[in-house]
């Protein structure tokens, strides 16, 4: 959920298309077309995630078939982020294990400030070693 609010990603995902289309409303879309779709646009998008701009953990026990396919946080296909491994490698293991171990609150949010990826400007957050459970 935290990717579908703050992707890395500030830019889209751009393909060709392979044949012609007609948009749900009615628009022609020419076969070699480029066409762009935002990661942000499409993960705000109210029509494919219901109250899209709250953070809702939960929609993801149950997701609809749209927002499986709207949820392309590395694209898709022969040309998605080389980094895609790295990333749920890491996501898997280090994230993990630095929420097992410590307790971590937010001091200023900041605001995202994107170029080719989203940085969060001003963010500060403070980590405390968590309790050991007995």
């Amino acid at each position: 959920e935290g990717m579908r609010l703050h992707p890395v990603s500030s830019h889209t995902v751009a393909r060709e298309l392979g044949r012609d289309m007609i948009t749900k409303k009615g628009y022609f879309l020419q076969k070699g077309t480029l066409a762009f779709l935002p990661f942000y646009v499409i993960f705000r998008n109210n029509e494919i995630f219901e109250d899209a701009e709250a953070f809702l953990p939960s929609r993801w026990e149950n997701p609809t078939e749209s927002m499986k396919r709207a949820f392309i946080p590395f694209a898709t296909g022969v040309q998605n982020c080389v980094g895609q491994a790295l990333a749920n490698a890491e996501l898997h293991s280090i994230l993990a294990r630095m929420i097992y171990e410590f307790d971590f609150s937010v001091e200023d949010e900041g605001y995202p400030e994107g170029s080719l990826v989203f940085t969060p400007v001003g963010l500060r957050m403070k980590a405390a070693r968590a309790k050991p459970s007995a």
